[in-house]
């Protein structure tokens, strides 16, 4: 499976809703290239049409009914999700938040010198189809830089130095998961890898599906 790295925040992708317009600087760690890969088949798929039709009768309440003013405390993603469809249903949200910045865990900000720092993970897999959808009608989709799959770590005993879960394609979760810890070399020792069986084991049994 592939992913996109949104390497701005969710608010800056949000344009249309937040408003702001900062520039975000592109990262590169030292001795990683990453090639870009065309927009996965999420589109044509059961799910994504199953997120247009709600959102098309999300939008077919407007006009109809009282319009009432809702208040939505927290503006990450939920919060900011939430505005945009209370906005097409016809009613009239006010997103309430304690920091400077929208997005929430997947917010960034503008240090001193001027350069971007992400806030938590950005990346947002092709298997989310609402997450596309929501992207598809503020159109931004086209904003998304999709990778291969794979993580890159910083090397924290070894300043400049890098290490990747390589997840090889064709292989399903978590198996590749699984496979891409061992294959990894410079990260984790035996013992450690091992420690990250146990986990892994409900979901070969029982799925991944949520009670």
């Amino acid at each position: 499976m592939m992913y996109l790295a949104a390497g701005a925040s969710l608010a800056l992708l949000l344009q249309p809703l937040v408003q702001q317009r900062p520039q975000a600087a592109a990262l590169r760690a030292p001795g990683c290239f990453m090639k870009d890969y065309p927009t996965p088949n999420v589109y044509d798929t059961d799910n994504y049409r199953e997120g247009e039709a709600l959102s098309r009768k999300m939008s077919s309440y407007a006009g109809k009914g009282e319009k009432k003013t809702v208040a939505i405390i927290g503006g990450g993603l939920s919060g900011l999700s939430c505005a945009k469809y209370l906005a097409d249903a016809g009613h009239k949200p006010i997103v309430i938040e304690a920091r400077d910045v929208l997005g929430g865990k997947v917010s960034a900000w503008q240090d001193e010198d001027g350069d971007w720092i992400e806030t938590g993970l950005h990346i947002f897999f092709g298997a989310y189809p609402n997450m596309m959808n929501l992207f598809k009608e503020l159109g931004i989709e086209d904003r998304l830089q999709w990778k291969i799959h794979q993580m890159i770590f910083a090397m924290q005993e070894l300043p400049g130095e890098f290490t990747t879960f390589d997840f090889i394609p064709g292989i399903p979760a978590p198996f590749n998961f699984g496979l891409a810890i061992l294959l990894n070399q410079k990260m984790l020792t035996l013992g450690e890898k091992l420690q990250t069986a146990p986990p892994l084991l409900p979901m070969l049994v029982e799925g991944q599906a949520l009670p």
